[in-house]
């Protein structure tokens, strides 16, 4: 995706992505950086040790919509946000059709939706399988994750994305796939992952969103999000969930669930949820959009540090 500079509105959008695939040509956004995921600092890094350099108009402040969800009698309050905008929500200067809505998105972040995405293949034949092992047809590891699912059914809300969490961290061990798959980035299917029992962070994420699937959580609410980790200096993956209390994280990193806030070193390039993708960025108050070559196919979450 390529952008010419051109004037366009007060404010601007400033779009993640990795230093070495992209020619930055307009400095001037921050964004929080920390060490670790579980031990966050509110260091700020400079405009030049941001992943972005694209910029576009921020549209008007809007509070993402919500779908609400029953859970039942231990349904505790946070009904799932669904991110849903109109085209009259965006700014003048910014093509509709093509940009469709920028809205709030994970990690502070602003979300744009994409189309022709092109890593979207990727994902769009993991979620194709998202309920291949839902009964129990996978083998003995199959099994148990069929009970983890029908299991988290009935609890609270928390709960549900707790225990599930937890299940998975400790259901497959952690593998690169260069030596699973003999390629640097594959994404497996559920079934792919259960029958090797070994995975990384976003197969984690596959096994969390099926399970969280057959456990009553609507697949709409929750995104497989790519991102950088700016304190390992590592590409990772992680799954969100979205509700009307804010974004909770689903870590293969972290037994514990938290909230998004939390991962201050966590700066988002891409989601998918179902049908969908997005860009992610951070606002800023340049007025120009920055020329930039993006090359997300590159990108492999979890397979060590960003060449710089």
């Amino acid at each position: 995706m390529k952008a010419t500079s051109t004037n366009v509105s007060k404010f601007g959008l400033n779009i993640f992505a990795a230093a070495t695939l992209l020619a930055i040509a307009l400095p001037g956004a921050h964004a929080s950086e920390g060490s670790d995921a579980e031990a966050p600092t509110l260091n700020q890094p400079s405009a030049m040790q941001l992943l972005g350099g694209l910029m576009l108009p921020q549209p008007p402040a809007a509070a993402a919509t919500s779908e609400p969800f029953q859970f039942g009698p231990n349904f505790d309050g946070y009904s799932l946000a669904v991110r849903t905008a109109s085209k009259d929500d965006v700014p003048a200067g910014i093509d509709p059709i093509k940009t469709a809505a920028i809205v709030p998105g994970v990690f502070g972040s602003v979300a744009i939706p994409m189309r022709n995405f092109p890593v979207a293949g990727r994902w769009a034949k993991v979620y194709s399988k998202i309920n291949d092992c839902a009964e129990a047809n996978c083998g003995k590891r199959g099994a148990e994750f069929a009970a983890v699912a029908t299991g988290a059914r009935d609890k609270k809300f928390m709960d549900k994305l707790a225990s599930v969490n937890r299940a998975v961290n400790t259901m497959i061990a952690y593998r690169q796939d260069d030596a699973v798959y003999g390629n640097l980035d594959y994404w497996a299917k559920p079934a792919e992952i259960l029958s090797r029992g070994v995975g990384d962070c976003e197969d984690y994420v596959i096994l969390k969103m099926a399970a969280l699937i057959e456990a009553g959580v609507p697949a709409r609410s929750m995104s497989l999000v790519v991102l950088k980790d700016t304190g390992r200096g590592v590409f990772h993956a992680v799954l969100s969930v979205a509700t009307q209390s804010g974004n909770f994280i689903l870590d293969n990193l972290s037994n514990t669930v938290a909230g998004d806030d939390v991962y201050r070193s966590y700066v988002p390039l891409y989601s998918f949820s179902t049908d969908r993708a997005w860009i992610h960025g951070a606002r800023s108050g340049s007025a120009q959009i920055a020329s930039v070559g993006n090359d997300f196919t590159t990108i492999a979450p979890g397979e060590g540090p960003v060449r710089q």
